[in-house]
């Protein structure tokens, strides 16, 4: 695990050197949304990459309309695929607008594994909660067994309706990056390299997943 502490000024342009460096062999890249994209998706928009060869996927998504607030795609619409005009990469979002979220958990599920193959994701960019949540998994949430992705109904937060990759095929990434800034999720980030238990998803993640990379602002003491 690779620790990163820098100002948010100065992540930004680590993030931008870091996803361009990336690029040059990585082909499939799923984004988040909430309050952490509007660190790292800036920053990958003015990154020098041939975006022609990615496939951009989501971590997760709210049962919401597209072009709701509420959206990580549409986040992701109006601050990187829009701005980067015909250059734009590939970008399959989370069908969580479907009437039934287990209908679009199966057809999320069944293009990931047409898309990638049965390869793992090459990249994953992941806020955390205050909590500990990655993704939308949350402190809590039972196993999955081998499910890709899964509906969730009764999130601990709003929206409660959502869809997400599971912890057990994000474990499988090659390598994931971490975008935690703010002091709030300074007690969960400081928790979970400190800790040998796996009390939070973010727990979990730092200690099994192949290559994790944590960009922060915030000043860590690892014990």
């Amino acid at each position: 695990m690779e620790l990163v502490n820098a100002p948010v000024a100065e992540l930004k342009a680590l993030l931008t050197q870091s996803f361009e460096e990336w690029a040059v062999e990585g082909r499939s890249c799923a984004l988040s949304g909430d309050a952490t994209a509007l660190l790292f998706l800036p920053a990958l928009r003015v990154a020098n990459v041939n975006w022609s060869r990615i496939t951009l996927f989501w971590t997760d998504e709210h049962a919401v309309p597209a072009d709701d607030p509420e959206s990580n795609f549409g986040i992701a619409e109006r601050m990187l695929l829009s701005p980067l005009g015909a250059k734009v990469a590939r970008a399959i979002r989370m069908p969580a607008d479907m009437p039934r979220l287990e209908d679009a958990a199966a057809k999320y599920d069944a293009t990931l594994a047409t898309e990638l193959s049965g390869d793992p994701l090459d990249l994953a960019i992941l806020g955390v909660g205050e909590d500990g949540h990655v993704a939308s998994i949350f402190p809590g949430q039972v196993s999955n067994g081998e499910a890709v992705v899964v509906a969730v109904e009764d999130a601990p937060r709003p929206p409660r309706r959502r869809l997400t990759l599971t912890m057990e095929f994000l474990l499988q990434t090659k390598k994931i990056w971490i975008v935690a800034v703010g002091a709030r999720k300074l007690p969960a980030l400081h928790a979970a390299l400190s800790k040998k238990q796996r009390s939070t998803p973010l727990d979990l993640l730092l200690q099994q997943a192949k290559d994790v990379t944590v960009f922060t602002d915030q000043v860590i003491r690892r014990s």
